[in-house]
């Protein structure tokens, strides 16, 4: 997310370009000591900027073709070694050790600190080190947004670029995260994602007379979602699907997404020319997870929409402030739409957005981070033979964040954002139970599983779910406690994972370490027993006692025998 970066030098840019007329000598080799205050705003290339009150260090020396001949390649300069040759007389005075100076050179900029200067002739060479954005302002604040989706078409509309050089991709799915809307089929199922995600990105820069690093940094998305997925059945289906849906967008396209660098301009006037600031999205991903137990045709559509703001703000030293994060959320559920729904339809739709922003050819601001957020839901209909038009449904978004805010490679602060979860909508009643029975022991093994005094058994159960063809897909949570032979508990609670194998539409094998009762050093006894098992499935379904099939009850304990 060094998207805050390119969205700084962007501003800089702005500021600098942008007061051309009434600060055109602000940056000039020939600034005297005064202090110059900067309020302007404007708008280039979908990004917004405001300047308030900004001071920019009075003794900064720009230098550039208009008063000296640059013989450094980029590459040095990228070192930070600059060569210059017949520099202005107003110039040479000032390149000494710890001069700020910025350096345009064609497209490239560099806000550089001299370290060392070696002068043959008219020829000075300069050694450079990083230079601060505390070094280039003494106070005031830059505010920039950036709307991603303002700043493609701005990119479109040019006869070049990098955006433009890839033509043949869906003009449906856009540079603005996203605009997916299109079917896809799953050999019985029709999934559309029908989901929208654009994106503003919004940054303040505050700065304090002397501080080398800003004293204030605000940084937060704006998302703006729209998720109307809808899914058909075309009869009965019986299925659990996990797929990245990012992996359907054209080849051409996602290269674009995360490789390629959308170049955006700030034209700086004659004092710096045109700053170039990049976007690009280091990663993007849309992987969705659908279990569908169907007795019949049906189809159903679900509704989400509304903003996403995350972020955080970061105060070193200013009084009253403390840094927090940002987080605002006002997706609402507008309907759940549903049409002779008959079994239970499960799915999660996540969206994880790793972008990123570079300006000035520096890391003189990082920040980075991830953001993931997403659609979770849970729907039943016809849930019984006896009961073909009842109805349940609940869908949850959730979101996380993390994010991290540094400068020159040095992280300076780090904050989980937030890790929330929003109900949006809970239609009915329904509740998620199975039965499980005929407990029954295959074998066990001759050494402990762990401890001296407990074994490892293979057993099975078989299960029912009221939901026609549902079968377990996943890990189960089973608790239960254990007794040894003379009534005393060796276990209470406890809870473990089982992995089910042999699976099939009616029962199942999982395996057990069960303690049985220390006699004496040599002597361990033979019998243990299990009661008050339960077993809770991956989706909630929750099974209580175990069910004995020749009386029809449950089991007071089960006998354990190694």
């Amino acid at each position: 997310m060094r998207k805050i970066y390119l969205i700084l030098t962007l501003s800089v840019a702005a500021l600098l370009s942008s007061c051309t007329e009434e600060s055109s000598n602000i940056l000039s080799s020939g600034a005297s000591g005064k202090t110059d205050v900067i309020n302007k705003s404007g708008a280039s290339d979908g990004v917004q900027y405001s300047l308030n009150d900004l001071e920019i260090n009075p003794d900064l020396v720009k230098i550039s073709s208009e008063n000296a001949t640059l013989t450094s390649s980029e590459a040095s300069m990228q070192q930070g070694s600059f060569s210059l040759q017949s520099p202005s007389d107003d110039i040479k005075e000032k390149l000494v050790e710890g001069t700020i100076i910025y350096v345009k050179s064609g497209e490239n900029s560099y806000l550089r600190k001299i370290n060392s200067v070696s002068i043959s002739g008219n020829n000075y060479n300069l050694g450079t080190s990083e230079a601060y954005l505390g070094d280039l302002f003494n106070g005031g604040s830059i505010e920039l947004s950036v709307n991603t989706q303002q700043a493609e078409k701005a990119i479109q509309s040019r006869t070049t670029g990098s955006l433009l050089a890839t033509k043949d991709y869906s003009n449906s799915f856009t540079f603005d995260i996203f605009n997916l809307i299109q079917e896809y089929k799953y050999g019985g199922m029709i999934l559309n994602p029908n989901t929208s995600i654009s994106s503003t990105f919004n940054m303040k820069i505050g700065f304090g007379n002397s501080r080398i690093l800003p004293n204030e940094v605000v940084a937060y998305y704006e998302l703006n979602t729209s998720m109307h997925p809808y899914y058909k059945f075309e009869g009965a289906f019986n299925k659990k699907i996990t797929h990245n849906l990012i992996e359907n967008v054209p080849a051409n396209l996602l290269e674009l997404l995360k490789k390629i660098e959308v170049d955006i301009t700030i034209p700086a006037g004659e004092v710096l020319g045109n700053i170039p600031a990049k976007i690009s999205i280091n990663e993007i991903n849309f992987p969705v997870e659908i279990e569908a137990n169907i007795a019949k045709s049906s189809n159903i559509e679900f509704n989400a929409s509304g903003n996403l703001k995350v972020g955080f703000a970061y105060y070193n030293g200013v009084p009253n402030k403390t840094s927090h994060f940002i987080y605002e959320n006002s997706i609402t559920n507008s309907s759940v739409v549903k049409s002779d729904l008959v079994g239970e339809l499960t799915s999660d739709m996540k969206i994880s957005i790793i972008p990123k922003v570079t300006l000035f050819n520096t890391d003189l601001i990082d920040v980075k981070g991830n953001i993931t957020f997403g659609l979770k839901t849970f729907s039943v209909g016809g849930a019984s033979v006896t009961n073909e038009t009842g109805f349940a449904s609940k869908g949850d978004f959730y979101s996380s964040g993390v994010f991290s805010f540094g400068s020159f490679g040095i992280p300076l602060y780090t904050t989980e954002l937030f890790k929330n979860n929003k109900e949006l909508w809970n239609i009915g009643n329904y509740t998620k139970t199975f039965a499980v029975s005929n407990f029954r022991s295959y074998k066990n093994s001759a050494f402990p599983c762990y401890g001296l005094t407990s074994y490892s058994f293979t057993a099975a159960l078989d299960y029912k779910y009221p939901l026609t063809g549902k079968v377990i897909t996943s890990d189960l949570e089973m608790t239960y406690d254990v007794y040894a032979d003379n009534g005393r508990i060796l276990e209470q609670g406890k809870k473990v994972k089982l992995t089910p194998t042999n699976i099939t539409d009616k029962g199942f094998n999982f395996t057990l370490c069960i303690p049985f009762r220390k006699i004496s050093f040599f002597s361990v006894a033979k019998t243990s027993y299990l009661r008050n098992i339960t077993i809770k499935d991956a989706n909630g379904y929750i099974a209580t006692d175990v069910i004995d099939p020749s009386t029809g009850a449950a089991y007071s304990q089960i006998k354990i025998t190694r």
